[in-house]
């Protein structure tokens, strides 16, 4: 159950915050923050760590802990260790019988509600589960992303499916060059990154296929990271010199057949 309503309400009572001085704080409007206790509305990933910084609290417990109920003075390692430093956390996710997290797929219907949606606990149990063997995919959060369209071919193919890990440190954990999930406010996109957050406070997206265009981001604008390491495909592409054979061998077998019916023909 997402408690962020009913804890920002009472987080702010609790420090006798007004939702105008609140709004100030996070450079919003008022009615913003009564949305948001109202249940009416989500944050942004950048408001939503600013209320955690403000609050000096974690994400998790913000939104998954009825705060009014039992508050516990925790924030997250960094800020313990007077770094400063927000660690950065999937904000819902789903485990198995055991305990232990699933792999949530997100096929394309679902993946144009998810930047709305991804913050709903009740939008993960619409989606499909599972798990992968191995190391592989134990340490860290993973989710699967369906391809849609063709930026990149011939890297990915429309339909495929990719599954990233949750980039924990957020910008720090990107690899320059290569293939993320990066959900913004109203896209998930699956582009090869390139991080100028430092210097431009952009991210800038190339696709493989040459036809589409870089796209720029602001960091404003991003709500996950997730780190390309895999993909399911039903693409099976044939080698050039397999078809070569194939076609020879097609045309053969055509003109065999046509040798037959010119001597049914002629008798």
């Amino acid at each position: 159950m997402n408690h962020l309503a009913k804890n920002l309400k009472h987080l702010r009572s609790k420090r006798k915050i007004s939702q105008q001085e609140l709004a100030d704080m996070l450079s919003v409007g008022r009615t913003a923050v009564a949305n948001i206790e109202a249940n009416l509305a989500n944050p942004g990933h950048k408001t939503l760590l600013e209320i955690v910084r403000i609050f000096d609290i974690s994400l998790d417990e913000l939104l998954h802990r009825d705060l009014s109920k039992q508050l516990k003075e925790v924030a997250t390692r960094d800020i313990e260790k007077g770094s400063g430093t927000i660690i950065y956390r999937p904000l819902v996710i789903t485990v198995d019988d055991a305990g232990e997290e699933n792999i949530v797929m997100v096929d394309t219907k679902a993946a144009a509600g998810y930047p709305t949606r991804f913050l709903e606990p009740e939008f993960y149990k619409e989606l499909p589960a599972f798990k992968l063997p191995g190391t592989d995919y134990r340490n860290g959060t993973f989710r699967c992303f369906q391809i849609d369209g063709d930026s990149m071919q011939d890297s990915l193919q429309h339909g495929d499916y990719v599954i990233a890990r949750f980039c924990d440190d957020h910008y720090k954990d990107i690899r320059e060059g290569y293939i993320h999930v990066v959900v913004t406010n109203d896209n998930v996109l699956v582009k090869r990154v390139i991080n100028k957050i430092d210097t431009d406070g952009k991210m800038y997206l190339l696709s493989d296929n040459d036809a589409y265009p870089e796209i720029a981001v602001d960091a404003d604008n991003i709500k996950e990271l997730w780190y390309v390491k895999s993909k399911l495909s039903t693409y099976m592409p044939v080698k050039k010199n397999d078809l070569d054979k194939l076609v020879g061998d097609l045309t053969m077998q055509l003109q065999v057949l046509k040798n037959r019916l010119d001597n049914i023909e002629r008798n």
